[in-house]
């Protein structure tokens, strides 16, 4: 593990504890031990999945991440911290052939026992269900389990938020039972197009035993209601599964937070403007979290230094504490 994806991790998961009132976390036992690893969480939440995913393991993980953020200023940046491209149809047919190389250099980080995180679903969604699997992990552990890596194994992961687009909100982290790709891959290679499908579906059924809603149902936005309410942020995986259609919903939610936007107008500010710029609503928890690690402690050491050279460093000291007490307070339940 170099030292910048360590570091970057210890940071991210201190921001995230701040950013979220609890994550929970389950199933840490299911992580197999000294194998190769294909994670596949399910994908609500833009960028704060893979965070929550990889700051919540105690292994170091290689992302496959969407290829338009590898800019040229940040692309060094990200290759320290495990990250490779991924090319969708979106970017174009003629650069779908550049993952032969992508996927070339995750059997090589399953070769030496290391694990590869991949969004089977191919894309992000606001809802709680799984959505339909594309065959590309499916794919990639086949491919890799016939070249590299004969102990390859699958590790579904649930992200189960109870607030897509709010801070101070819970999310519930389950990992699941491991999936055994050598279970599939004598069909694989009688029927490569049969044991694909096999696969992928073998995925899904992992994936789905560590979400709290698995299927669209007619009842989905009742059970949506019903089970990610404040008042049940406290229960475990299975009690949130066993929770009574007969109960109540709860009206009650977050209270406003004034006092906060009150003492660090200019950040909210910020944050609102931006967030009405972007219409893909997935993105919007990912853009609080990335503005506010940036926005929130310029606009107080710009406060401290103006008031620093205009009333003295106590009066500017006291001013900061209220605010970030301000800030902080106001979340709290």
């Amino acid at each position: 593990m170099g030292a910048v994806y360590a570091s970057f991790k210890v940071f991210m998961k201190l921001m995230l504890q701040l950013y979220f009132y609890k994550i929970k976390v389950e199933g840490i036992e299911n992580i197999p031990k000294g194998v190769p690893l294909l994670i596949t969480p399910n994908h609500q939440n833009a960028l704060i999945d893979p965070l929550l995913v990889g700051t919540h393991m105690p292994i170091p993980i290689h992302y496959l991440t969407r290829s338009d953020v590898f800019k040229w200023w940040i692309k060094s940046f990200l290759n320290k911290l495990n990250m490779m491209p991924i090319y969708r149809i979106r970017d174009g047919y003629a650069k779908l052939s550049l993952n032969d190389a992508v996927f070339a250099s995750c059997r090589e980080v399953f070769n030496e026992r290391g694990s590869v995180l991949m969004f089977p679903e191919g894309n992000h969604g606001k809802e709680y269900f799984l959505r339909p699997l594309t065959k590309g992990a499916a794919r990639l552990a086949l491919q890799s389990y016939e070249e590299v890596a004969e102990d390859l194994m699958i590790l579904p992961v649930g992200l189960n938020y109870f607030e897509h687009r709010k801070p101070n909100s819970v999310v519930l982290i389950k990992f699941g039972g491991p999936v055994t790709v050598a279970d599939y891959a004598q069909q694989y290679k009688k029927n490569p197009a049969k044991g694909l499908i096999a696969m992928r579906d073998a995925i899904a059924e992992a994936m789905k035993k560590t979400l709290v809603i698995p299927e669209e149902t007619d009842d989905y936005q009742q059970k949506k209601e019903l089970m990610f309410q404040q008042k049940n942020e406290h229960l475990s995986f299975s009690e949130l599964k066993a929770l009574n259609f007969s109960e109540s919903i709860d009206e009650n939610r977050h209270h406003t937070h004034l006092l906060a936007k009150i003492f660090n107008p200019i950040p909210f500010l910020i944050i609102h403007r931006v967030l009405n710029k972007e219409e893909d609503v997935v993105f919007h928890s990912t853009l609080k979290f990335a503005l506010g690690l940036f926005a929130f402690p310029v606009w107080w050491m710009l406060v401290f230094l103006l008031l620093s050279f205009s009333v003295g460093i106590n009066i500017a000291t006291l001013a900061v504490i209220v605010m970030v007490s301000g800030l902080f307070y106001s979340y709290q339940r």
